[in-house]
């Protein structure tokens, strides 16, 4: 016999917001909080601001392109999911530049 267990939505989740000091990435935290969920932000703020991610919400300075510092903030904060906001998105400078767009939205 198969038991269906429910869960209240994102109640409990550890969610790592990449680029989570950024406009969409703030907004998705500020979402997140109200569903219940505990939001993680790791930005570099190349183009994100500190003080957009909410009081009381954790904060780890970097990129995630640096492996052992993504790897780390997984574990140290227990994340159950991931939400990737940390991409370029500069249209001209993704024709010009290609593989850094690659490499920074799909590697990272």
């Amino acid at each position: 016999m198969v038991m269906a267990v429910s869960r209240p939505g994102l109640a409990g989740e550890v969610v790592l917001v990449t680029g989570g000091a950024g406009y969409i990435g703030s907004h998705a935290v500020l979402a997140l909080r109200e569903a219940g969920a505990v939001p993680v932000v790791l930005d570099d703020l190349s183009t994100g601001v500190r003080e957009a991610v909410p009081a009381g919400v954790a904060f780890e300075a970097g990129s995630t392109l640096d492996r052992g510092l993504v790897v780390a903030v997984l574990r140290r904060h227990a994340v159950t999911s991931v939400m990737h906001f940390a991409a370029s998105l500069v249209v001209p400078e993704s024709v010009a530049r290609p593989l850094a767009y690659y490499r920074n939205n799909v590697a990272g």
